[in-house]
């Protein structure tokens, strides 16, 4: 396959742009994706580059499972252009499906056969050639040799899904895209997928991740798309995303003493914002160093009867994309 060199775009609601020199794995040009009469997708302009994984970050509903329904092919976009592996779709036949995996929310798997057996069947469908080498290495590598003739419905959650990115890695595509990773497993399987999906990009193959979580994505991804009801908030870094909505510092006082606080930090250079909550405020910091910094004015201003620093979660990115800094 030849190379083709592009540029890395991903548009804003604000129309702002991003780009960079890069291969582009998949790219969508002013796609638009109806259901009846609503956009689902709306004038979606990214493009995700080779060899890297990328994240596509909403909650429900944001048109992260829509995004990859159409790079997959179960699915066409109303309008604009989509691009997968240098092939503009729709494409005829499974020449492109060949050279993608693809794991969806439902793991799909034969539930009375074995792991080992379940492969098989996949290996057939992709007309894989050396099914046994195949089949050996993908159960080393998603470490899963000793449950290859255990029956499917017996494993754990956790292990369902390696086994379901175990049958999409099979044919050794060129990317991989993986809706929801770690739905439904606990922690110490959800890290083991992290690890596997590293494993991948260190081999140059390209990732995409659709998820919910924050963590997630700052764990794995080089870029993320971050969508909200349908429409494209930003392409960026999850760094620079991180450093944009700031550190937070949790406040629990009394009302009184949250408005005393709220006009003593925001005199403060480098507080964002600060964000009234149940139990007191949220201040909003572009560094961690300033913490103690802020907790100073804090103490001085106020009696609290606690603080405490931790990372932004989804919701508060979502606030500081759509929102000025300030108080709110």
């Amino acid at each position: 396959m030849k190379d083709v060199l592009i540029v890395t775009t991903a548009v804003n609601e604000s129309g702002d742009q991003v780009s960079a020199p890069a291969r582009s794995a998949i790219e969508f040009k002013n796609v638009i994706c109806k259901i009846g009469s609503k956009n689902v997708l709306d004038n979606i302009n990214l493009s995700f580059k080779r060899g890297e994984i990328t994240g596509i970050l909403g909650p429900n509903g944001a048109g992260k499972t829509t995004l990859i329904s159409i790079m997959t092919s179960l699915r066409k976009h109303t309008s604009g252009e989509v691009t997968v592996l240098d092939e503009k779709l729709p494409v005829r036949g499974g020449r492109l499906r060949q050279r993608i995996g693809v794991v969806l929310q439902e793991t799909a798997l034969y539930e009375e056969l074995t792991t080992v057996e379940n492969l098989r069947f996949a290996a057939s469908l992709y007309n894989v050639k050396d099914v046994k080498a195949s089949i050996k290495n993908v159960l080393e590598l998603l470490m899963l040799s000793d449950r290859a003739n255990q029956i499917v419905r017996t494993l754990s959650g956790g292990l369902r899904r390696r086994v379901a990115i175990a049958r999409a890695l099979l044919h050794d595509p060129e990317l991989l895209i993986i809706d929801e990773p770690t739905l439904g497993v606990d922690v110490e399987a959800r890290h083991a997928i992290w690890s596997h999906m590293r494993v991948l990009k260190s081999k140059g193959r390209t990732v995409i991740v659709a998820t919910n979580y924050l963590d997630e994505a700052q764990a794995l991804c080089d870029q993320v798309a971050v969508l909200r009801t349908g429409k494209l908030l930003t392409f960026e870094t999850p760094e620079s995303l991180l450093a944009r909505t700031g550190i937070c510092l949790d406040v629990t006082c009394e009302d009184a003493a949250g408005q005393s606080i709220t006009d003593a930090v925001m005199r403060v250079p480098g507080v964002l914002r600060v964000e009234k909550t149940e139990t007191g405020l949220t201040v909003f910091l572009k560094g961690e160093q300033m913490s103690k910094d802020v907790i100073s004015v804090i103490l001085a201003t106020a009696q609290i009867e606690g603080v405490r620093m931790r990372a932004p979660d989804l919701l508060e990115v979502f606030k500081s994309l759509e929102q000025p800094t300030g108080r709110t």
